[in-house]
Order: C-alpha cells, then structure tokens, then sequence
C-alpha cells in the first residue's frame, strides 16, 4: 500500500525528490531476505516517518537509498535515476552528529561544498546562509565540544543542507536528546523543511515524533528475529495541519491507531 501526499504549503512545491522503491528486498549473503516487498512512493518535499520494532529493517531502507548499502532485488530510484552508490544529492543524518571535533562549526558544515571545488566565496554564502537557517550564525567559530548536543544536531543538519540535497535522510536523530531538546529540534526540523523544501525520510521509534512531523507513516513490520522478512504493514495519512497540538484528540486518536498496528502481529 503506497499513497502520494501533497506538500503542505506551496513553499514545498519542489521537483526533485521524489523517491521510488519498488518491490525492494534485502538479503545478507546467501541466507533468508531481511527485508522483502518493499514497496513506496515519496513526493517531493514530503517528509515521511518510518516507525516500527528493531530490527524490521527501518534503517536498512535508509542505508540502501543512502547508497551504503545494496539491495538484493527490487528496484530504487531518485528522481528516475536508479540508486547504486552514494551521491551529494542524498544527506544523511546521523542520531551521533558525526562532527569533526578538530574543525569549526563553520568548517563542518563547508566541508560539502569544499569538496565540490565550489570557490571560496560561495562557499562562505552557504555556510552563513544554513548556519543562519538553524539559529546558529552566532557559535560558528566555536568548536562541537563547546556545544550542546542540540546544537550539535543542528550543525549536523545544517552540514548536509549546505550540500543542497534533494533527499535528507534522517536515522534517529534527536534519539539521544533530552525531552525539551527534542522537542525544540521537531520544531525546528518542521520550520527548516517548510523553507527548502527538501524531502525527507525520518526513522524512528517515537511514535508522538513521526506524528508531529509526518506527512505520512510507513509502519514496518517483521524481520529476521521474527522469522518473516520486514515489509510494510500500513501507511497512515498525517493530516493534522502545520501547526500540531499532541494533547488534541485527532492527535491522540491518531498516534493511538498508529501504535496498534506498530505492535500487533505481522
């Protein structure tokens, strides 16, 4: 089951970014598929939440569109262009930051557009303009361990935005901050994509997060430690408007029917 959802504001409006996976499987080696029938269409500027228990192959769909990892049948595209390999077009978001501490937060979040050989003029633009973006112009000759780890985050996401990606992809990551931190990051994610509009894939295990940020939930189910390969169970519609209230009934309901089917059986 795969549903194609407009943006939520016409700033989203974008074309490129859109991802396909059809009937995608994973296998390691020659033993039994780990993931099997995958099957979903993003749009682009959609931001899409995958949920569902460890190991059923959340992050895998990650990596593989990332270009980490290969998949074992099926196909994967961007954009029409069929996924192999890495690419700029693709940022990942890691739940660690992944921060050189040896450089600055302005030489983080230059070190895409250094590599592309753009001049140093714009280069700096970029920098200024993302860092500018996650409210963090301020601390850019600071170094990571002189931030917080929300901060941290943002460098992290402004790193990849300075790419100009047309898909960022995003595996846990405000996982490791606290309450109020996280909080404050959903927001921020939701007010940076309604800016660039860029697509997102967004796994986690919060099922409140993907709620508050999606355009769409993918439910996956299954696994190896279940003996059936992951695939996708449901895909749920978010259509509570920009503005989210979690204590509101059509919140709650949601999230509710949502973590039914997250654990019932495959």
């Amino acid at each position: 089951m795969s549903t194609t959802a407009e943006s939520t504001s016409s700033a989203n409006q974008t074309t490129t970014g859109a991802l396909s996976f059809a009937n995608v499987g994973k296998r390691y080696g020659e033993g039994p598929f780990a993931m099997q029938g995958f099957d979903l269409e993003v749009s682009p500027g959609e931001l899409v939440a995958i949920v569902g228990a460890s190991g059923c192959g959340k992050s895998t769909v990650l990596r593989m569109i990332a270009g980490f990892e290969s998949h074992s049948e099926g196909e994967i595209t961007l954009d029409g262009k069929h996924v192999s390999s890495p690419g700029p077009d693709r940022g990942f978001v890691f739940q660690d930051y992944g921060l050189f501490p040896w450089l600055t937060v302005a030489e983080n979040v230059e070190l895409g557009p250094k590599e592309k050989g753009l001049p140093r003029v714009e280069r700096r633009g970029l920098v200024e303009q993302y860092l500018d973006l996650v409210g963090l112009g301020r601390v850019r000759d600071k170094y990571p361990h002189q931030l917080s780890g929300g901060m941290q985050q943002r460098v992290a996401i402004a790193r990849v935005l300075a790419n100009r990606p047309t898909v960022m992809l995003m595996d846990e990551p405000f996982g490791a901050l606290d309450a109020l931190t996280r909080e404050q990051m959903q927001s921020d994610l939701s007010r940076i994509r309604r800016s660039v509009g860029t697509t997102v894939l967004f796994v986690t295990h919060s099922i409140e997060e993907a709620v508050r940020l999606a355009d769409r939930v993918v439910i996956m189910t299954g696994g190896l430690s279940h003996g059936i390969p992951g695939h996708i169970r449901r895909i749920f519609d978010v259509t509570l408007g920009t503005d989210r209230d979690p204590t509101s009934v059509e919140f709650t309901d949601l999230e509710r029917l949502i973590s039914q089917e997250v654990h019932a059986q495959a």
